[in-house]
């Protein structure tokens, strides 16, 4: 079975309160009405193309605690682990989202990285920088599916250390 990078970043959400540029009012900000409709347009499209993450990790900001909430129940089985909510995916460049990724343990197969731009955007850049989809932008709900090279071979000696942008290939790149 493929290893499966699976980048989201949260749906639409609402401003902080005005003039409250504070770290706890940016964490706090909920999903819109039109937000939750998208994740869980998100999780149907999970749903359809047979994906569901064997571990996820997620920033702890609100939307993005939210925009999980409304694609779990279109995930065909249960996480094989618990799910992460990790304060180094908040507000974090490239670097800090690689490190996540790369202390998954070798049984997940399939990961999910619910976050922020421009993080996630330039995490899937850099991940395929060939894809021009990718050039269009990483709006509020996007999803980005990657898969690793190797992964589905037999004598599979891939493994999330190695996560970089020679082991892995954009396969889809939605809106749902």
């Amino acid at each position: 079975m493929t290893r499966r990078l699976l980048l989201l970043r949260h749906a639409e959400a609402a401003s902080a309160p005005a003039g409250d540029f504070s770290e706890q009012a940016d964490l706090a900000r909920p999903l819109t009405a039109a937000g939750r409709t998208a994740a869980i347009r998100c999780g149907d499209w999970l749903r359809a193309h047979a994906l569901s993450p064997d571990l996820i990790l997620c920033s702890p900001a609100r939307r993005t605690r939210e925009t999980l909430e409304g694609l779990q129940p279109f995930l065909h089985t249960p996480s094989l682990f618990p799910t992460r909510f990790c304060d180094a995916i908040y507000e974090a460049p490239v670097e800090a989202l690689l490190a996540q990724i790369r202390l998954t343990p070798a049984q997940a197969r399939t990961v999910l990285l619910v976050g922020h731009n421009p993080g996630i955007s330039a995490l899937a850049s850099l991940l395929d920088n060939q894809a021009a989809v990718l050039d269009q932008g990483f709006a509020t709900g996007s999803l980005a599916v990657f898969h690793m090279w190797g992964s589905d071979t037999e004598n599979d000696a891939s493994s999330w250390q190695a996560c970089d942008h020679q082991s892995l290939t954009l396969d889809t790149f939605s809106r749902p």
